[in-house]
Order: structure tokens, then C-alpha cells, then sequence
């Protein structure tokens, strides 16, 4: 994979809602700018993201963790999996504690880490190595929602 294709230090790449939309397949592949360069716009729906809406447009903040009620009731409806709903919260509490350009270089580092990975596997995306999740990403894979 050439990662001169993309940037994944682009600030816009944090997602309202902890997401880091760098580790994405469609990011990476070029076929999304990540959440906020599509103001909210799923890839795969035709609908404005509700976590999105709320936050940037009816509310005006950044991020989530911003906002006076976070984690509020749009968390468990949108992360319907543990393992999701755990890794956002965790993400904007880091947010909140290390402020998003540092928080943005630990997800470049780590990314950096999984395209390697991919790499040595000889895919273009962990989505598809058949060792996925592993012990380096214990979870699904970022693919457009």
C-alpha cells in the first residue's frame, strides 16, 4: 500500500464521536475523506450519521466528550457492541485528558502499525487478512458505515 496516498495526521480524521477514521478501508483506499470531510454522510447510507448531527450541527462542538451529557443514550444505539462502545468512550476520555493532536498521534502510530501488518500478510487492509482480529487489532476492522 502506498501511504503517500493518503494523510493520515489530518485532524479531521477524529470523528465526532472517537472514531479514528484513518484505520478505514474506504480512508484508505481513497474512497472517503473520513466523517467530517462528508459533514456526517454515511458511505454506505444515504442518511446523516445522528452521533454527527448532534454534535457538530445542533450542538457546535468538536467532539463528543465536549458536550455536557456524553456518553449519552446515542452511544449504545449507534456502538450496538461492546467492544465498540467501549473503544469510543475510551478514545474521547483520552481526548479529554491528552487533547486531540496527541491523541491523533497515537492513532497515526498505531495505523502506521496495521498497514505494516497488513503489508507483511499481503493485503491491502486488515479487513481482509484471515488472521484479523488479532493481536494487534482485538477487534473488527474499520469499514464504512
Amino acid at each position: 500500500m502506498n501511504k503517500s496516498k493518503f494523510n493520515l495526521k489530518n485532524k479531521d480524521l477524529v470523528a465526532p464521536c472517537g472514531l479514528y477514521c484513518g484505520e478505514c478501508s474506504a480512508f484508505q483506499d481513497g474512497r472517503c475523506g473520513g466523517c467530517i470531510s462528508r459533514k456526517g454522510l454515511c458511505l454506505k447510507y444515504t442518511k446523516i450519521c445522528g452521533i454527527y448531527s448532534c454534535c457538530v450541527d445542533k450542538r457546535s462542538l468538536r467532539v463528543c466528550n465536549e458536550c455536557k451529557e456524553f456518553p449519552c443514550g446515542k452511544f449504545p444505539a449507534f456502538f450496538d457492541t461492546p467492544v465498540w462502545y467501549k473503544e469510543v468512550v475510551e478514545n474521547l476520555r483520552r481526548i479529554e485528558k491528552v487533547g486531540v493532536e496527541k491523541f491523533l498521534g497515537e492513532q497515526v502510530e498505531r495505523v502506521n502499525q496495521l498497514i505494516r501488518c497488513a503489508e507483511k500478510h499481503a493485503v491491502v487492509h486488515c479487513s481482509l487478512c484471515t488472521e484479523c482480529p488479532c493481536g494487534i487489532l482485538k477487534r473488527p476492522p474499520l469499514t464504512p458505515a
